[in-house]
């Protein structure tokens, strides 16, 4: 959907590479970036895996907490939204993580507090909009819809598409997406089952990728429907595709994914050389990589623009992936540059190029997002930088 005048008024992000978007960006940009390191936090039980975890803060469940707040804080400072401007805004949150938080780590503490002793029961509780929903509202005292979507690795880039559609049937005039994934002992043994990660490192379309590697993070993006604020980054063309032709990728051979950004282009009314560059959903899985790289060199060909994957630097945020890539991203611009790829080193011949290997200039124009998750899910925008 064309989604006309919708403004990023403000944005703020928690990463492994700070406690602030501009933070994150300044570390991408100046390469100061660490590989995954065995997670730390008291609740997860394997030291095995290899994750982008965010400096701690107290337990995992305070430190959760001080993420979110610190992403909201940045974002609403940014955008200078008073509390009036908050309470009435419309809330979205993409997350998985943030639904199970609490409940691994109350369990975890019971059992080191009770050894010997049968485990307690483990459930989710979240009702209504959702435990994290329920906080930010109660915290800010939004009187909006609020809501919660987790999808896996789409949650949160739904929820920007999704407050875009609301914000343009005139259902709101301001939307608080927040994106919000801490790291969990059902997410890393997960995708480990599934033979989908990384114990080495996150290679983004490299030809010796493997997998990917879980990162943490919080991230806020607030949209809005007039520009009152001069805000320089127009948010246009969402589109929201299921393919269901797979539980796990996009199409080996890239049409869906072509198909996805081609109609995110025509909704919005750009054509493929308006593309300045290419945020990529890039986790480093093999068929996730292949079925993305096929697709853009497919719709763009020798005209593709520099494609950019963040996950080799802040990691697979999952449900976050959506508003923290987004947040560092517009960051890296208002420094005036695009960041390089982490992780890459050789072409993938089935692939045909490489990810972007230095910083770029940010200039003006039309920057596309791209995320390609589990169940066939694609999201796909475009942020205009004006």
């Amino acid at each position: 959907m064309n989604h006309g005048d919708i403004y990023v008024r403000g944005w703020g992000a928690v990463t492994t590479l700070g406690w602030s978007a501009d933070e994150s960006a300044r570390r991408l940009i100046a390469g100061n970036v660490s590989p995954a390191t065995a997670g730390v936090s008291s609740h997860l039980t394997s030291r095995d895996f290899k994750a982008f975890e965010v400096s701690p803060r107290g337990n995992p469940l305070e430190k959760s907490t001080a993420m979110l707040e610190s992403a909201l804080q940045e974002a609403f400072r940014r955008g200078s939204l008073s509390a009036e401007e908050i309470a009435e805004s419309c809330l979205i949150v993409g997350t998985t993580g943030g639904l199970f938080i609490r409940n691994e780590y109350e369990f975890t503490e019971a059992v080191a507090g009770n050894p010997g002793k049968e485990s307690p029961a483990i459930s989710c509780r979240n009702r209504g909009p959702g435990e994290v929903a329920d906080f930010i509202a109660s915290q800010y005292g939004i009187r909006g819809l609020s809501l919660t979507l987790s999808m896996a690795c789409v949650s949160s880039s739904h929820a920007l598409v999704v407050a875009a559609d609301l914000l343009t049937r005139k259902k709101s005039r301001r939307a608080i997406i927040v994106g919000f994934e801490p790291l969990l002992n059902m997410t890393l043994h997960g995708f480990a089952s599934l033979l989908l990660f990384d114990y080495d490192q996150c290679r983004p379309f490299c030809a010796t990728r493997a997998g990917m590697q879980i990162g943490e993070g919080a991230a806020v993006v607030v949209l809005e429907t007039k520009n009152s604020f001069s805000s320089k980054y127009r948010f246009t063309g969402g589109y929201l595709y299921n393919d269901i032709k797979s539980m796990t990728s996009a199409g080996l051979d890239g049409v869906t994914v072509s198909n996805v950004v081609e109609q995110t282009l025509t909704s919005a009314r750009i054509s493929a050389a308006d593309v300045a560059a290419i945020k990529a959903h890039g986790t480093g899985t093999r068929d996730n990589d292949l079925s993305e790289g096929r697709g853009l060199a497919k719709l763009f060909g020798e005209k593709l623009p520099p494609v950019v994957s963040l996950k080799g630097a802040v990691g697979h945020t999952l449900g976050a992936a959506g508003a923290v890539e987004t947040a560092v991203w517009l960051s890296c611009c208002e420094e005036g540059l695009i960041p390089r790829s982490f992780g890459f080193t050789e072409i993938d011949p089935e692939i045909g190029f490489a990810p972007s290997q230095v910083n770029v200039a940010a200039r003006d124009g039309a920057y596309l997002f791209t995320f390609f998750g589990f169940g066939g899910t694609c999201t796909s925008y475009l942020i205009i930088k004006e």
